[in-house]
């Protein structure tokens, strides 16, 4: 990712990854996930004089878009997790003591969309599974898996509107071909790379995705 810094911070009760990509040049940068927790970047931030430009979820879940009430920029999610921003029962909140629901207008996103980060250009992959609206952020030869693609797993299916079949066919059809050097960057957990999972992640192995 030439040029291109990447600052992660891992937030909140459900230890969710946030990414800063920042272009030390300019000093503008872009957020993937906003967790709860998210005062730790705006201190990071005004520290060091960064200017982010904007937002991207990975998807509408709670652990990811907690954050929101406390930005003051804009934010994009794909047009199949609009509704997980309003309603606690989609986003999970309603499990939580204070449903979440947010009444902040985003920007909509669909597959193969793409974000400028000055010069830097990045793609938006669609990869539902994990919930509808999942997407992935593609920038040069890294990857924000958000909950789609973990170390060693991938995200959970066991939530409303998630699928199994889904998310193994998105890593199939649109993480896989993306290359064994492609280092990945999840919501949860380490980061990792295509040819780490694509050889020994087991969910990869049982469909014979290797």
């Amino acid at each position: 990712m030439d040029g291109l810094r990447i600052k992660s911070f891992t937030l909140g009760d459900f230890s969710t990854n946030a990414y800063l990509v920042i272009n030390p040049q300019t000093k503008n940068c872009i957020l993937i996930d906003a967790p709860q927790g998210i005062e730790k970047v705006n201190s990071f931030l005004k520290k060091n004089g960064y200017n982010l430009l904007f937002v991207i979820l990975t998807h509408g879940h709670i652990d990811h878009i907690m954050g929101l009430a406390k930005l003051k920029f804009p934010f994009y999610i794909h047009h199949e997790d609009r509704e997980f921003l309003t309603n606690p029962e989609l986003n999970l909140s309603s499990f939580l003591s204070s449903p979440f629901s947010l009444k902040k207008i985003p920007h909509l996103i669909k597959d193969n969309d793409k974000l400028l980060l000055d010069t830097y250009q990045f793609h938006l992959l669609h990869t539902p599974g994990h919930t509808p609206g999942s997407i992935c952020v593609f920038v040069d030869n890294f990857l924000f898996s958000g909950d789609t693609l973990f170390f060693g797993s991938i995200g959970r299916v066991d939530l409303p509107y998630a699928s199994y079949d889904l998310i193994l066919t998105s890593i199939k059809n649109r993480i896989l071909p993306l290359g064994y050097k492609v280092k990945v960057f999840p919501g949860h957990g380490p980061s990792t790379d295509v040819e780490r999972e694509a050889k020994n992640n087991p969910f990869l192995k049982e469909c014979r995705y290797t």
